[in-house]
């Protein structure tokens, strides 16, 4: 399987990593704006190739989005157009309506899981990836009655090569519950 990363920082490295590591993927295709993190990724092994979004996508068998929310939003219906269609497309933004939105009516939304590992360290940047991050850890998977069954199937057995336990819940259900987390830190903090 050949595997495109968007975003090559703490979360998209380290899936890098593991991912080829534990043998779920031959090829990490690389994808990314800063030629730094790139030349970085490169350097250390995370990605065995950098190309532009359009032809790394079309190399594809799944793509996956690590990127901000926000850009995800902007990118994905055009990711969707890129993909082939037994392609798969998974996103691991801290939220999921918004994004889930923004592909709905798309003719290849079935392509596309909504996902959310529940990992990461304070560091950010491809220099900041380790092996085993997400060990342990659980991983959300929203709305997977909207995605194709092969698509769910493949993300669902990308998050069991990494150790992670599965939840499933409406987008709605875990932006709120992601809220909750997020506001009680910051709250906790400050006091």
């Amino acid at each position: 399987m050949t595997i495109a990363i968007i975003g090559l920082g703490l979360i998209g490295g380290s899936l890098a990593l593991d991912l080829k590591a534990r043998g779920f993927t031959n090829k990490i295709i690389g994808i990314e704006q800063s030629k730094k993190h790139c030349q970085i990724a490169l350097k250390k092994g995370i990605v065995d190739e950098i190309c532009e979004l359009k032809q790394g996508v079309e190399k594809a068998n799944l793509v996956i989005l690590t990127i901000p929310v926000n850009a995800i939003i902007k990118l994905l219906p055009t990711i969707l157009d890129y993909i082939s269609d037994y392609a798969t497309v998974v996103d691991m933004g801290s939220t999921k309506k918004q994004i889930i939105e923004a592909v709905e009516n798309h003719p290849k939304r079935r392509n596309f899981v909504a996902a959310h590992p529940m990992a990461g360290t304070e560091y950010s940047g491809p220099t900041a990836a380790i092996y085993r991050l997400f060990d342990g850890k659980p991983a959300i998977i929203c709305d997977k009655e909207n995605s194709d069954a092969d698509a769910v199937t493949i993300v669902e057995g990308m998050f069991r090569i990494l150790k992670m336990s599965i939840l499933y819940m409406s987008a709605q259900e875990h932006d709120m519950h992601a809220a909750y987390v997020s506001h009680i830190s910051h709250i906790s903090s400050f006091v």
